[in-house]
């Protein structure tokens, strides 16, 4: 299993630092931006197994086998449904999901309230 969530990590971390990349070259100043918002810190746990991705200030994005004592956002879920909604982005799908139960998405500060918002988008755009 701690190979399919680090697979899985990896997939969410290279779509991301794709995404950055782009935005940042379409719109040079979001770096400010990201040097305000970041270091982001996202825990993500699923099925007794965790990772943390961290969204550094030049658009990279670290991912660490342990999770951080610090995260600014955590989300749990168990794994298939994590994948689950990944692949498939549907509003309904993740909606109905958050309601049952079958995953939290939890921030922990303020730079999490805000990255919230974007976990949410990735998940049910």
């Amino acid at each position: 299993m701690t190979n399919d969530i680090h697979k899985f990590a990896q997939e969410i971390r290279a779509e991301a630092e794709k995404a950055i990349k782009i935005e940042l070259s379409k719109m040079p100043f979001l770096e400010l931006g990201l040097r305000i918002f970041m270091p982001l810190t996202i825990n993500i746990v699923a099925d007794q197994q965790a990772v943390s991705l961290t969204f550094l200030k030049d658009g990279n994005v670290q991912l660490d086998e342990h999770v951080s004592a610090n995260p600014d956002i955590v989300i749990q879920a168990d794994f298939e449904t994590l994948k689950s909604l990944y692949h498939t982005r549907d509003r309904n799908h993740f909606a109905q999901a958050e309601k049952d139960g079958k995953i939290k998405i939890t921030s922990h500060s303020w730079k999490g309230q805000q990255g919230e918002t974007r976990i949410r988008e990735l998940f049910s755009s």
